[in-house]
Formats: structure tokens, sequence, C-alpha cells
């Protein structure tokens, strides 16, 4: 299948791919989105029906294979829609797809073939934050090469196994326009030295970060890589650098000198005018019952804001765990997830005295690593902590309840002054309390598909730690989309 991807957003589909996973059904990696189709149709075409083990993991098979073939069955031009009215929107974003903006509008038309995949999508959001209105974003040009996807377009990506963040690249910000080379089907090395690593995949990506910042023009360079050395462990590697632009070295061997890691000033003969990056490491893994039998998982991300002597610095992390099961009551039956998730992105934070004022933020680069006003990273931005618990629930009929609680302190130390500025959240340190409440179903008449429509509530009281003052917000969304790959 050419359309390649299961993109990030849709928790219904990310909870039945991960239930397959820790099932063992799907034994690829499963925390680099989005996800190619291809090796999730591999990988339930191996799996032997009669090892079905509970109720829960028998309703995700049945709706992951309803969706492959929904897509088997497409032929000639697909046309798409979007719509979604927000009164605030929910600016600390998470895996789940939410609206950016007060209000969008979005159509779109696709075309599948055997190699070759095409999605135009334009939209249109009124008084953008970004002050962007009509936009691109979610078009792309695809075609499959051997067991390899190269592609251009703008598509929201989400590396790692964080529920609520991913502190190396997530869809908090617009989708960076680019090209991209990844791998289709996660098959395992054929030889017996490498084998061992399990089935993997790999991502790369070449990305324009535009001229409304303050290095124009620069680039993004990300890589990452996955496998599953054990059918119950996962591991990811990855690495991204904001570079070249106006005034910076964009030539080979900057380039070289991003590969091998020497991009500090004052290391290696590495001046000012020479520096060649600002560059993040990560890595991540999600082990499945590393204890007893479950059902629950621990997961982490460990990102490394620079290096020193060689050797990855100042660390920020996020950790969660999740619980799962299925429940059958008079009144509701499906699966459900739970997680209990903290991140931080302060440098260093577990010294004495943490490097503030140092993650997402560069002196060369000085917008730092953001794209449209939004950080790439985690949606909290640098000097933020962040500690959430998630339930989500997925009817047997398909329709899903979210619900999130969630303390920050986002910003922390920030005084409204010097890189506090840049800061994409606030610029004073924040005291944040929300709650949110999100419904999504699918609607059908007289057999006719009329799309998904999601209805989201939430609450919110923030503290201004500098000014004293507080403020307590209402919000609330009503989006519809109608795709071809909508559940």
């Amino acid at each position: 299948m050419a359309d390649p991807w299961a993109g990030p957003g849709d928790l219904v589909l990310r909870q039945d791919i991960q239930r397959l996973s820790d099932a063992g059904i799907i034994r690829s990696p499963v925390t680099t989105w989005p996800i190619p189709w291809a090796t999730i149709a591999h990988d339930l075409s191996a799996f032997e029906p009669a090892s079905v083990g509970s109720a829960d993991v028998s309703q995700a098979l049945h709706r992951v294979r309803g969706r492959l073939g929904s897509l088997r069955d497409v032929s000639g031009l697909q046309p798409n829609a979007g719509a979604s009215v927000s009164s605030d929107p929910f600016w600390i974003r998470t895996f789940e797809d939410t609206p950016r903006d007060d209000s969008e509008l979005e159509a779109g038309v696709s075309w599948m073939g055997d190699r070759f995949a095409v999605r135009i999508q334009g939209s249109y959001r009124h008084d953008a934050d970004d002050g962007q209105d009509w936009r691109m974003d979610d078009s792309y040009a695809s075609m499959i090469i051997g067991n390899h996807i190269l592609s251009a377009g703008a598509v929201d990506r989400w590396w790692g196994p964080g529920w609520e963040s991913s502190l190396i690249l997530s869809s908090n910000a617009r989708p960076v326009a680019g090209f991209t080379l990844e791998r289709n089907v996660a098959e395992a090395f054929g030889t017996k030295w490498l084998s061992w690593i399990g089935p993997w995949n790999y991502s790369l990506h070449w990305g324009f970060l535009g001229d409304d910042r303050y290095r124009t023009d620069a680039r993004l360079l990300a890589f990452r890589t996955a496998f599953k050395p054990l059918k119950d462990l996962e591991i990811g590697l990855s690495r991204s650098a904001t570079w070249c632009g106006t005034g910076r070295p964009c030539d080979g061997e900057a380039l070289w000198d991003i590969v091998r890691g020497k991009d500090n000033t004052g290391e290696g003969g590495v001046t000012r005018e020479t520096d060649p990056s600002n560059q993040f490491a990560a890595i991540d893994g999600r082990w499945n019952s590393p204890i007893g039998t479950g059902p629950y998982a621990l997961y982490t991300q460990w990102m490394a804001n620079d290096e020193v002597n060689g050797l990855p610095s100042e660390w920020t992390a996020t950790g969660g765990i999740e619980y799962w099961g299925d429940i059958n009551t008079r009144w509701i039956s499906g699966s459900y997830t739970m997680h209990f998730e903290g991140t931080s992105t302060i440098a260093d934070f577990y010294e004495g005295e943490p490097n503030y004022d140092r993650t997402y933020n560069h002196n060369i680069y000085r917008t730092g690593y953001r794209y449209k006003d939004r950080a790439i990273g985690a949606a909290a931005d640098g000097d933020s902590i962040i500690v959430s618990s998630g339930l989500t629930l997925v009817e047997s009929d398909g329709k899903s309840w979210n619900a999130l609680l969630r303390w920050s302190n986002i910003n922390r130390k920030g005084d409204g002054e010097g890189q506090d500025l840049n800061h994409s959240i606030s610029a004073d340190e924040l005291k944040v309390f929300d709650a949110h409440l999100t419904h999504k179903r699918s609607f059908t008449y007289e057999g006719l598909r009329l799309g998904n429509v999601a209805l989201g509530v939430g609450a919110q009281h923030r503290e201004n730690e500098r000014t004293g003052r507080t403020d307590d917000d209402f919000t609330g969304f009503v989006q519809w989309t109608w795709d071809i790959q909508d559940h």
C-alpha cells in the first residue's frame, strides 16, 4: 500500500496497535509515528487467529483489520474534509489530535497506487496564532522504493513512548515540511551478527524551518531508529539538529561535523563562526511487564541538550507507567488504558543546581528548537515540569473517551526577560492545574459513513508566580473529520 502511514493523534488506533504489540501479534516497533501501514499488515498476515487472547485484544484486532480492509478497497481519488471550532485551544498539546487554533476548516483529495501516493490538503484557520491563515499541512507525495518510503510533504510526527510528551519530536508544532526516507516493513536482519536486534525501523527527515525566525531558512535534520531485541522490549534512538540558515555554515563539512557530534564552540577547534548546529540526542524505551505478568508497562525517554568531553549532558526526561484491561458492565463494555506520566524539560533537573534557559534554546539559533511559535519537542517547552494521569476508554462499538488530569510548572524561574521571552507558552513562571475530557464517535446514516465527531471540554487554573495573578478558564471544542483512514 502506497498510502503509507497511520499518523499520530488517533488515541483509539494507538491503543489498538499497542494492545496488539503487547499481545505479540504486532512484532514491529510502534513508538515511531507515523507507522507504515505495510508493517502492520505484514505482522497481521503472519498471525495465527487461534492464538487471540482476551476480549480487548480481539476487539483491537478487529478494528485494525477493518481499517486495513478499508484502505485495500480504495481506488481512484478520495476526498477528505474536516472542521473544528474551539473556545480556547488546549495549549499544552498531547499525542491526541486537538485543534491548534480557534476555528479550522480543511479539505483535500488523495490518490493511492501500487507504489505512489499523493495527498493535497488545504486548510484555513481564522486569525491563526502564527499569522498564517492558509496552509498546506498534511499534504505529501510518497513513493515506495524497495522496502523504503521516500516522501516530500508536511506530516505530523511523534517519536517516543510518551502519551503526553515527546522530548525530541512531537506533533505539538505544525508539521515541518521537507523530505523523509523511512523503512516500510520492520523486519529483522538476516545475518546472525545483527539478528539479535529484532525487527527495526528508521526515519530520516530533512525539513525546512522557513523565514519567520532569527536565522531565516534554517534546516531541521532528524533521525530515529527503533528496534525490539526482546518481544516485550522496544528501544528508540533519536538525534535532531537545527542547522544552516542565514549567516551559518551550510555545506558538506558542516553536515559531517553534525553527524560526528562536533558542534560545540570552543571544542576541537570549533569557533562561533563555524559552530554548525543546535543538536539533541535521545534514547527511549518501553518494557511490557518487566516483573510479573502484568498487564502493565514501564516507559521512559531521556534527551541530552549538549555534550561535554564527547559525552551527552544536560539531560531532560519523561517517564511513565501504563496499565490496561477490558471492562464489561451493565452500562459499558470495551477496553481501557491508564497511564501516569511525569516530564521535566529542565536541563540536569536531577542536580541540586539545574541549568535553566538551556533546553530548546541556543545562543546562535535564538528562535531555538521551535517552529511557528511552538516547541518542536515537548509542548510545555523548556524549564517545565508536568505530572499527568490519563485514561483512554474504547467501547466495543468504537466510541472512545479520554480523560486527563494534569499539574504543570511552566517555565520554572521564568521572569519575563532574556531567553524567557522565547518561551512558547509563557515568559513568566506559571503553576497550572487542568482537567480535560474528550469523546469521539463515528456517524453513519443508512450505511453511509458521515465521518467522526469529537467533543472536548476542559478547565484550567493558572497562577503567575511573578505577578501573583490567577486565572480560571473553561475550554471546549467540536471537531468533525471525514477521511478514508478514519475509524
